[in-house]
Parts: structure tokens; sequence; C-alpha cells
């Protein structure tokens, strides 16, 4: 057989190219292994690259030597062995060294390690910083690097000078809106400090839209109310004005018929003072129906003006004074405007019961149910003292719909 020294130039030229790829396959190895500090693998790719590399300087000597006089006891040893023994090692270090090199790159991709998770940190569109209490920055991902280059023109080296750079938590840059969250937290017995910048850009304009909305319906809720006023205004006049027309024409038809009235004749003169006297008599009962019926104009003017659907289930009852009548305008007023600000509803339904010794007013709308309890408050609150005050109550039920309950006290007979 052939020893590997007398083999021919070209042929050791390949095993020399062999044992250097060997070579440089281990110290990958053992820096991959190194990286993700698995240090039982890095002691394996040194022992795998040691003969790998002794190799190769045996055939770099044999070379640089041209004979076995000049070389040494250990080069001309392996030198003399059968160039099949040769291809034998290297085939079993090519196979051990690709085991090893394959096993690294497979941990690699398959394995959370430190070099994934800031890989996937990289990739995420928002910040992250991790910095000690001295300012030393132990993580950023590149988008928290990119955000404090354009925030300070400076490289993110310090993590307590950034924050104190930035300022305010929410910042615009380039036409994004970015809010910047910083806390404290302890690892190992070790105070450590993080931030996190997130993109609001979206959130941001559609909290502003909403904030402009609320201000327009603001301004429409005053312009409703100035409008309901001015509604309220103009029955008012209207129904004045009829009632001055009313009481003139029949003052004037009782005036002509005691002018025209026989002095003489008494039983004309009795007829004509208890006309006089049932007309003041029905002057009064109608003005006090055209109060209701104009309170209910009010109501029903505001209504459609918000665009609700008024329906009356029962007729007002006769039997409450007034102050009780205008609680329960009031009531049904404010029941009205919160149907439709904080239920959207469409409707909004108002019955009269009368249960033992109280009238049950109900005000029940269509509109979305609250979640949890009710607690009265503006409006609401200021009617439920107002009703305490005249011993009446207030209150109210979320079941199929939501309902608005004022029980007015007044005892039979």
């Amino acid at each position: 057989m052939i020893s590997f020294a007398t083999l021919a130039v070209l042929p050791r030229a390949l095993f020399a190219l062999w044992a250097l790829l060997l070579c440089l396959v281990n110290i990958g190895s053992g820096v991959l292994a190194v990286l993700r500090k698995r240090y039982r693998y890095t002691a394996a790719a040194l022992l795998l690259f040691a003969p790998a590399y002794l190799l190769w300087q045996v055939i770099f000597d044999i070379a640089l030597c041209g004979g076995t006089a000049q070389l040494t006891a250990l080069s001309a040893a392996m030198g003399a062995w059968q160039w099949l023994y040769w291809l034998l090692a290297m085939v079993v270090l090519t196979a051990a060294a690709g085991l090893l090199f394959g096993y690294n790159v497979h941990f690699d991709r398959t394995f959370i390690t430190p070099a994934t998770i800031k890989l996937y940190l990289d990739k995420i569109p928002c910040g992250i910083c991790c910095w000690q209490e001295n300012g030393r920055v132990l993580f950023s991902n590149r988008c928290m690097n990119e955000l404090c280059a354009a925030l300070t023109h400076q490289t993110l080296l310090n993590g307590n000078q950034f924050r104190a750079a930035i300022g305010e938590d929410i910042v615009t840059l380039d036409g994004k809106v970015w809010r910047f969250v910083s806390r404290e937290m302890e690892a190992d017995g070790e105070r450590l400090y993080e931030m996190i910048a997130s993109d609001i850009t979206r959130e941001y304009a559609t909290t502003r839209a909403l904030e402009k909305d609320k201000e327009d319906l603001a301004a429409l809720n005053r312009e409703l109310w100035e409008y309901y006023r001015s509604i309220d205004d103009s029955v008012k006049r209207q129904e004045i004005l009829q009632a001055k027309m009313n009481i003139h024409d029949e003052m004037n038809r009782l005036m002509l018929s005691t002018m025209a009235a026989d002095t003489a004749d008494t039983v004309a003169l009795d007829d004509i003072f208890a006309l006089w006297e049932q007309n003041a008599l029905l002057l009064c009962r109608d003005a006090d129906e055209k109060q209701g019926q104009r309170q209910i104009a009010s109501l029903e003017s505001l209504a459609q003006a918000l665009g609700v659907h008024l329906v009356w289930r029962a007729d007002l009852p006769q039997e409450l004074g007034d102050k009780q009548k205008e609680l329960v305008f009031t009531t049904a007023q404010e029941a009205l405007i919160n149907a439709l600000k904080h239920a959207q509803a469409k409707t909004l339904e108002i019955d009269f019961a009368r249960e033992n010794e109280a009238w049950l007013c109900s005000f029940s709308n269509d509109g979305s149910l609250p979640r949890g309890e009710v607690h009265f408050a503006g409006g609401l609150a200021n009617i439920a003292l107002l009703a305490k005050e005249q011993g009446a109550e207030l209150s109210a039920e979320a079941g199929e719909k939501f309902t608005l309950i004022l029980r007015i006290y007044q005892p039979n007979g």
C-alpha cells in the first residue's frame, strides 16, 4: 500500500483543503455554541478541531520540507501511514463535525435562545429598552434605537438620559404618534428599568375624532335646549293669545247679554248672573286644561326635535296637583333626553297606573340597557331630590326595557 507521504502533490493538496475546511467548520460550531452559552458543545468543537488541525499541519510540513529526513518525528510517523487510514480519519472527523454543526444550527432554529429573542424583538413594530439603575443599557431593539436617533440625534447608550430627553409620554415624530411607558422591575435582586414605545397613531386619531364628536354633540345639545325653550315660549305665547281671545269674546257676549236684559225681569237677571258664574268656572278650568295641554305639546315638540317617538299609554291623572303634574313633566323631559343621550332610544312610552295609595308614572325606552347598578346623577339626581321633597319617590328598573318609575303618593278619598 502507498503511504500518505508518497502520494502525489494533488491528492495531498485535496487532503489539506479537506482538513482546512474541517477546521473552519469546527470553529463555526464552537462560535455558535459560545453565543448560545452551550459550553459543552464548545468543548466538543475544540476536541474535533485539534485532530483536524493536526492533520492539516502534518500535510503542510510534508509539503514544506519535501522529504522525510527533515520532518519531525510526529509528521514522519503520520506520513508513513497508509493513505487509506488518512481517508478513514478524515471521513470520521467530517461526520462528527457535520453532526455537531448541524445540531447547533437545528438548536438555533427550533429552541428559544437569546439570539432568537433579539431577532423577534427587532421585528416587532414597537420599541423596547431595558437598562440598569446607573443608565447602562442591557437591551434595546431596532425600533427603539431608531426612535432614540430621531429624537436625540444620538446613539442609545444611557437609558436614564433617553427617558429624560423624551419628556412627555406622547411624542409625535414623522407623522406618527408614539406613547412611551416606563416601569421599574426587579430581577435577581437588581433594580431594572423598562420602557416600551407603542405606535398609537390610529388610536390617537380616533380619540381626537371622538373628542371632536363629543364637542359637536355638546353644541348640538345646547342648540336643542335653546330650540326647546324657544318652542316652549312660542307655545306659551300662542296659548296666552288664544286664551285672551276666548276671554274677550266670552266677556263681550256676557256684557251684551247683561246690557240687553230687562232689569225688571228678576228671573232673567238670575240666569245672566248664573251664566257669569258658570263661565268664570269654565274659564278657570279651561285655563288648567290648557296648561296641561301646553306641557304635553311642549314635551311632544321636544321629542320630535330629538327624533324620539313619544307614546302615551294612559292619560295624565287629573287627581294630581299642579306641583305633582309639573314633577311628572319634568321627569318625562329628563327621561326623554337620557333615553336618546345614553341609550340611543327611538321610542319612549309613558304610562300611568294606580297602586294602592300611589300613582305610578313609568317612562320606558327601547334603547340599550345600562351595565351594572343604576345610580342617579345630574338631572335625575335633582329630580329624585325634588320628588323626595314632595313626598314622591323616583326609582329605575332594567328588565326587558329600561324604565324610570315616579311613585307619587296620594291617599284615596
